[in-house]
Order: C-alpha cells, then structure tokens, then sequence
C-alpha cells in the first residue's frame, strides 16, 4: 500500500512539474511573438483589420491554454489527494464489515450452488417424493461422510411431520412423526434454526454395521423452510465432529434443498 501510494505520489510530481515546465516555456514564446507583432504594428502607420484580428485571435489562444493548462493541474493534484482517500476509505468499509460479510458471501472455499448440483438430483416427474428426497440423503452421505439420515416432510392439512424416506436406518420402527415443539426434531421446527448436537440422547440413535451395533457421536438438524415456514426436517448422524465450515454448508445447502422439495411436490399435484 505504501509502495503504490509513493509511486503515485513520484509519478504525479513529474507530471507536474513538466506542465508547469511547457507553461513556462509556452508564455515565453507567446511573450516573444506578443512584442514581435507589436512592433511590427507599430512600425506600420496604416494598420490593417487583418493584422488586428491576428493579434485578437492570438491572445484567446494564450488565454485558451492557460486555462487548459491550469486544469490539467488541478486534476492532477485532486488524483494525488483523492484517490487515495477512496482507496483508504474502501479498506476501512472492507475492515468494518468483515463481521457482517458471511451474510452476503461464503467466508469459506464452498460454492455452494456446485455443491447443490452434485446433492440435489433432477426433478423427474414420474419419480416419487419418497425415492427423491431419499436419493437426496444418499447424496448427502457421500460429501459429508454421514452413516445415517431421516427426512421429515410436514402434512400442510395435519401440520404433522412425517418421515418420508431414511438413509442405513437399522430399527424395524419407523422414526416416530411429530409436530412443532415435540421433541428435539419439534423444536427445530418452531424456532427454524440449524440445531448440532454433541451429545445424543442414548438411545436415540444406533447404527448397525459389521463391527456391531454403535451410536453415532454427532447429530445435525436441519429444518427447511419456505417463506419463514418450516415444512421439512433433515436428521444427520455421523462420527465426525461437524466443524464450522460444515454448519455453514448445511445451513446454505438446505434452502435450495427446500425449494427442489417444494417444486418437487407441486410437480406431483399438477400430474
């Protein structure tokens, strides 16, 4: 910063001075000419209209470049004091708003919208939302290393939220439906905000794999909303601690995931 504001500093000094270097030397050829015609007019007794709109003519142009010259001076002082003002103050409103930023852009390495392609499948209209949301789930599994998922979706005539499809769910009892404010998933639903859980209740979870029966450590719950209006819940279960860059994925990747369901279903009632 220091370097550029020198050069520009150095680069606008030269500049300067040779304008004021071609003023000078443009007033002392103007000065020249000036008293050269004025001889020559006073010489001459009979003085022509010519010669007399020459000098008029000649005198604009002296008094046409100096204001030029005198512009071009002022611009070049105002891009020394100016620009680098701006670019100071842009730094500044930079530094300010770097607490605010995550709302209006990724603070991490995510496209979220390619990750979105590689997760949410193509609309099929003769697919069911069963198999789309559960192709959703498997998806979701291969990017985030995830060993279990459950996907609510809310009856709009009860305002029940059922389980339509699950990812490697062992229990031979289907995940129990619930409404707003029953339970953990319930309460996701009522305040609308992504909940991750360290510590899962025992027993609410179990995964059963080639090792034996084991109880993941680490529980996400995403709601998914439409106009402030959850009508989805997406259960997460994995391993591996979720980290802030995860959270933030999640947090992005379900209101696209929310709006594919939507368009999924009216899909589905207009066939």
């Amino acid at each position: 910063m220091n370097l550029y504001l020198c050069y520009e500093m150095n680069t606008g000094d030269r500049f300067r001075i040779i304008i004021i270097i071609s003023y000078i030397l443009l007033i002392i050829c103007a000065v020249i000419l000036f008293f050269g015609l004025w001889n020559k007019l006073g010489m001459n007794a009979e003085v022509q209209i010519g010669n007399g709109l020459y000098l008029l003519v000649f005198s604009i142009a002296i008094l046409a470049s100096a204001i030029f010259i005198i512009h071009l001076l002022e611009e070049s002082r105002g891009s020394l004091s100016g620009e680098p003002e701006e670019n100071l103050l842009a730094e500044d409103a930079d530094s300010s708003s770097e607490n605010t930023i995550e709302a209006y852009a990724s603070p991490y390495e995510v496209d979220i919208d390619l990750l979105a392609e590689g997760i949410i499948p193509r609309i099929d209209s003769k697919e069911k939302i069963e198999d789309y949301a559960e192709r959703i789930l498997r998806n979701m599994s291969k990017h985030f290393e995830i060993v279990q998922g459950v996907f609510f979706l809310k009856d709009q005539k009860t305002q029940v939220f059922y389980s339509i499809c699950t990812f490697a769910y062992t229990s031979d009892k289907k995940p129990s439906a619930f409404k707003i404010g029953e339970g953990i998933p319930g309460q996701v639903a009522k305040n609308k905000t992504l909940m991750h859980l360290t510590a899962i209740p025992e027993g609410y979870l179990k995964i059963q794999s080639g090792l034996g029966n084991s109880s993941p450590t680490n529980l996400m719950i995403i709601p998914l909303l439409l106009n402030k209006e959850t009508i989805g819940i997406i259960e997460l279960a994995s391993f591996h601690v979720f980290d802030k860059e995860t959270v933030w994925t999640f947090k992005n990747l379900a209101k696209i995931i929310g709006n594919a369901i939507v368009t999924k279903v009216k899909a589905a009632e207009k066939k």
